[in-house]
């Protein structure tokens, strides 16, 4: 990847991603939400060709090629690239950045994911590139589905006291445990749970610095990983937004604990959403 693509967050996230390489070798859905959005998805783009962004350890692999025989996968960190084809040895999997998806030919699909609120990953600037590119590899009346984290839920400015946990990502969140304090001051006297708070209150001190608040969308340390991440969060009202200035219209928005689309103009505290869009 050319340095000019790189975001201000992949100093903090790479070499994360790359120290988890493990926990990624999984298959199946990320969440209630992402059931539905799949689900509708397939049925808009089923059969034309399907590009899968930030692949990691390849959970939606077997999901996606199930929509296309014509999958291709793409991550940026060469250790989750590895893992996927080693998981998937028959799937076309390719390092490279969502950022710059040069080597792929404009309106070459019908299908585009971005799964596990992976657009997230880079910095509200880069967020528009990733969406350039989503946009000149679909072709006519392409779909992009894509998860994003709300700026509106509860994990924007959350820390290791008020985060809350999910019961279909154990342990992704950390839920504060018996006998700390709020705020990330104590992280008790024992292993386990009270291990993990301390190092998530640790990497939270960290980080917190980097909290930016622009109302439609801010940066702030993310609670997977023991806040070892720093992500991008934006309103439903800003996300519209950006889809718009980059061709495409939004279809449906799906919150991550409910498989049915929000009716229109319906507002969500859920933690993400998954987010459906048509290019024009």
């Amino acid at each position: 990847m050319s340095e000019d693509v790189r975001s201000s967050l992949d100093a903090a996230n790479r070499p994360l991603w790359a120290a988890v390489v493990d926990e990624y070798a999984i298959e199946g859905w990320s969440d209630p939400g992402e059931v539905g959005a799949l689900v509708l998805a397939a049925d808009l783009a089923r059969g034309r060709p399907v590009l899968d962004l930030g692949v990691g350890g390849g959970r939606t692999t077997s999901l996606l090629r199930l929509v296309s025989s014509g999958y291709v996968g793409i991550d940026y960190t060469p250790e989750l690239v590895d893992l996927c084809r080693r998981r998937h040895p028959g799937a076309d999997v390719r390092l490279g950045d969502a950022r710059d998806l040069a080597g792929l030919d404009d309106g070459s699909f019908g299908l585009v994911v971005f799964s596990h609120n992976g657009i997230d990953a880079v910095d509200h600037e880069d967020r528009e590139r990733v969406l350039a590119e989503a946009h000149r590899v679909l072709g006519p009346g392409g779909i992009f589905c894509y998860s994003t984290l709300n700026k509106d839920g509860p994990l924007f400015g959350a820390n290791p006291g008020t985060a809350p946990d999910t019961p279909w990502m154990i342990g992704s969140l950390l839920p504060k445990p018996v006998g700390a304090t709020g705020g990330g001051d104590s992280g008790g006297d024992g292993g386990g749970d009270d291990d993990r708070w301390i190092r998530a209150t640790k990497n939270w001190r960290r980080l917190r610095g980097q909290l930016r608040d622009e109302g439609e969308w801010g940066v702030a340390p993310f609670a997977a990983h023991e806040f070892a991440l720093v992500t991008h969060f934006i309103t439903l009202g800003g996300a519209t937004a950006e889809l718009d200035r980059q061709g495409f219209d939004l279809q449906a928005v799906i919150p991550c604990d409910d498989p049915r689309p929000l009716a229109e103009g319906a507002g969500t505290d859920a933690m993400y959403v998954h987010l459906i869009a048509r290019k024009r």
